[in-house]
């Protein structure tokens, strides 16, 4: 009877225990730490941007997608409560278009709010290795 109720338990337990994937990225597949899965030039100054913070774990990403029919970039913050913001170039300049998600409610700043069921073709540029 303690056998029983000792399984029972245990399958309890590891029942509770689940793997989330991330909302933010819609399409994307996790890239290796060692290697970016694409290149992309005009996301220099988000890097550089994060390179001015503290290494941080989990780690500072950069994503590209298709969004609307254009590139955007979407910089993924460390700490829960940060916006996840996106970015598109605009006469090869980087402009703040919103926040998809997080911030104290985890819905974003509510301006761009197609982002995740829309985004398609995410790829990793950037992940802080430090």
């Amino acid at each position: 009877m303690k056998a029983l109720l000792f399984l029972v338990s245990v399958w309890g337990c590891l029942g509770m225990v689940q793997c989330q994937k991330d909302a933010v990225a819609p399409d994307a597949e996790t890239a290796p730490d060692t290697a970016s899965a694409c290149v992309d030039s005009r996301a220099q100054p988000l890097i550089d941007e994060l390179l001015r913070t503290p290494k941080a774990n989990p780690a500072g990403e950069v994503w590209r997608y298709t969004w609307e029919g254009r590139p955007v970039f979407l910089v993924k913050s460390f700490r829960p409560d940060d916006y996840q913001k996106v970015y598109e170039v605009t006469n090869a300049q980087l402009q703040y278009v919103g926040a998809p998600s997080g911030g104290i409610t985890g819905k974003g700043d509510g301006k761009c709010p197609t982002f995740s069921a829309q985004a398609t073709n995410g790829c990793l540029v950037w992940r802080d290795s430090r």
